[in-house]
């Protein structure tokens, strides 16, 4: 007996999933919320400012959609699991992670400081391995799950200036491969994305100067930044059905730049 094959219009539904987002309190972070929620998830966001995350919230909800607020800093292992807890209490259920929550350091890295390695590291390598225990505990009782972890180009490119942002990139990157093959006996897939710059609050008084961003854009084939929608057509496309045989996989989201950067 053949599976049976899904429609175009049901295979990027997510209505009754539950979705968790680290770092969905702005940016991409908050675009990607916006994204799964749009296809029926619905999301928790989690950061470690209330005021912003009940602002993206309350974004949310003026489109519709089903939003639970947890406050948590991710590089401390009881907040995680916390935030877990909390979702599971509300919805029963956590099917959908992505690990969005990060924090970059441009230093040299002879002038480093421990503390200034020991927070990069703690928040995008730490942080995310411990919300994928915790989630990936959930995810194992119900029997399915997709986590996506939010890489970078710095995972697979080295840059000056940012060794603990590229050493801590690089370790997602491994660690994302690593689960992929581990828990895929429990049906959880882990993927990853992989962007570019991208339009965000951040990045805006880099990108808001023409002449930054002209340098920006010469390595980018498409011609132009990132925006929300952008990156929320791979996040729903990585956590629901349309992906369903892959995982172990870095998307690379970044306007051809990767391809670009092995011609220099």
């Amino acid at each position: 007996m053949t599976e049976k094959t899904m429609t175009n219009n049901d295979m990027f539904d997510l209505s009754g999933r539950v979705a968790i987002v680290t770092g969905g309190c702005s940016g991409i972070g908050t675009a990607m919320a916006a994204g799964l929620a749009q296809y029926g998830a619905r999301v928790t966001i989690a950061g470690r400012t209330v005021s912003k995350c009940e602002e993206a919230a309350d974004e949310l909800r003026a489109g519709g959609a089903e939003i639970l607020v947890v406050p948590t800093d991710v590089s401390q292992p009881e907040e995680a699991n916390r935030m877990v807890e909390q979702t599971v209490e509300r919805w029963g259920r956590v099917d959908i992670l992505i690990n969005s929550a990060g924090v970059s350091q441009g230093v040299p890295a002879l002038e480093m400081t421990v503390e200034e390695w020991r927070r990069v590291m703690s928040i995008d390598l730490d942080g995310a391995f411990y919300c994928c225990q915790a989630a990936g505990r959930v995810m194992k009782e119900g029997g399915r799950g997709s986590i996506i972890n939010i890489t970078s180009l710095s995972g697979m490119l080295g840059y000056a200036n940012q060794a603990a942002y590229c050493a801590s990139k690089g370790g997602l990157t491994m660690l994302t491969r690593a689960l992929a093959v581990e828990w895929a006996s429990y049906d959880i897939r882990v993927n990853a994305i992989a962007p570019t710059w991208f339009y965000t609050p951040i990045s805006k008084n880099t990108l808001d100067d023409p002449t930054q961003l002209a340098e920006k854009l010469k390595t980018i084939p498409l011609g132009r930044v990132g925006h929300g929608d952008d990156i929320a057509g791979a996040a729903v496309f990585l956590a629901s059905d349309a992906s369903k045989y892959v995982t172990g996989h870095i998307l690379s989201v970044d306007g051809g730049k990767f391809g670009l950067l092995g011609e220099w």
